[in-house]
């Protein structure tokens, strides 16, 4: 599936929110320019260049431009007239200053299709408030459920906010080059990382409206719902059982043999059972404590009853399920030079799961390139890279 063959993109964004939007819209079919500042985009060295190498994929070419020169934004704003999506992720204003911001494009290019991509939206008191994925979970509240009570709230320790982000955003290009097909008309889209992080929040919020309650923090567990968290089998092997209704705890019961806490009067219903979860936590391991934990979580799950061992990153790559199915791919660590595996398409269809390609782009690999493709002199292009407002320098035509 390739819906976008021919759709010409435009990624003016770095960190983690944006290049996910424009790589899944380049799994797709669509041709990918990132531009980067001649230093590279900021993310490029994070995590040993592991964050790179899995959020710019797909085919995408690193075009590198100083856009603080007029040469360099000339050649940015060469390619925002040529394309059909034009991602950005800087500050609001700053676009304004490169002459790259929607009002210009549109002037040359009415149909673009324009997103903005920030922490905070284009307008409101946190506008201008620089801001990555932590701070985010920080301020829509997400943080304060995470964790213990008597201890201080945690991150989530992946980008969760960013990905999700860069998902919205993709969902949201695909319906606007949809209704441009049917209306010929552009659209300017605004998604923010604060927003995307608060509407997550959403039943929270609506029991806090409703009830007044805040939500509190609940270790590895869901507040109010009992046996729901993180407990142990033989070895102390942990693995995390969802019991959320009677159904469940019945079917619990059964499968452990142990029919009797079905109706006790302290287990009875959910609300018993979160009124005495300590006692219920201490029963359970104990049961679960004869029992290797593969051959419980298989015997839950067979019953019914949602459960899965916590695992490790290392215990992922090697999980049978991923293999089965296909959910790694090959990548290459340009920061490194490794060759390294990282997360395919989280989804498949008709024609399979998309390829992602074997490596990203090194940093300006396809300045030249693309810039011929524009229609510029082999002497521009030279006058360019000379003056170091394109590059990098040492790159091969």
């Amino acid at each position: 599936m390739q819906p976008f063959d021919g759709i010409d993109v435009l990624d003016l964004t770095q960190s983690i929110a944006g290049p996910v939007s424009t790589q899944f819209l380049g799994m797709l079919g669509a041709n990918v320019v990132k531009v980067e500042p001649p230093e590279g985009d900021a993310f490029r060295g994070l995590l040993d260049g592991a964050m790179f190498a899995s959020v710019n994929l797909a085919g995408k070419r690193s075009v590198c431009l100083d856009l603080k020169s007029e040469s360099g934004q000339a050649a940015a704003q060469d390619l925002a007239e040529e394309a059909d999506v034009v991602v950005e992720s800087f500050r609001p204003g700053v676009v304004e200053k490169f002459g790259l911001d929607y009002e210009s494009v549109a002037e040359t290019n009415e149909d673009v299709v324009y997103l903005s991509l920030t922490g905070f939206g284009q307008e409101g008191p946190y506008s201008e408030w620089p801001a990555y994925d932590p701070i985010i979970q920080a301020m829509s509240g997400l943080m304060s459920t995470i964790g213990y009570r008597d201890r201080p709230p945690v991150r989530i320790g992946a980008s969760v906010i960013d990905w999700g982000t860069g998902t919205t955003a993709a969902f949201l290009l695909s319906s606007a080059l949809l209704d441009r097909e049917k209306t010929g008309e552009g659209e300017r889209i605004d998604v923010n990382l604060f927003e995307v992080a608060t509407a997550w929040m959403g039943y929270w919020v609506a029991h806090y409206t409703g009830t007044g309650e805040v939500a509190k923090r609940s270790g590895s567990g869901f507040a109010g719902l009992a046996p729901n968290e993180v407990f142990h089998a033989a070895d102390e092997e942990p693995f995390y059982l969802s019991v959320v209704n009677d159904h469940f705890y019945e079917r619990l019961c059964n499968t452990i043999d142990r029919e009797d806490l079905i109706t006790d009067d302290r287990f009875e219903t959910n609300d018993r059972r979160w009124e005495n979860r300590d006692e219920l936590r201490e029963i359970l391991n104990n049961e679960f404590s004869d029992y290797e934990r593969s051959e419980l979580c298989e015997q839950l799950a067979t019953a019914g009853v949602p459960a899965g061992p916590l695992q490790h990153t290392d215990e992922l790559v090697e999980d049978p399920h991923v293999a089965a199915r296909n959910m790694l791919t090959n990548s290459h660590n340009i920061r490194t030079d490794t060759e390294v595996k990282t997360s395919n398409p989280p989804f498949s269809t008709t024609d399979g799961r998309p390829e992602l390609g074997d490596r990203p782009p090194e940093q300006g690999e396809h300045t030249r390139a693309v810039l011929e493709e524009l229609g510029y002199s082999d002497e521009q292009i030279e006058r360019m890279i000379e003056a170091g407002t394109a590059g990098p320098a040492d790159e091969e035509a």
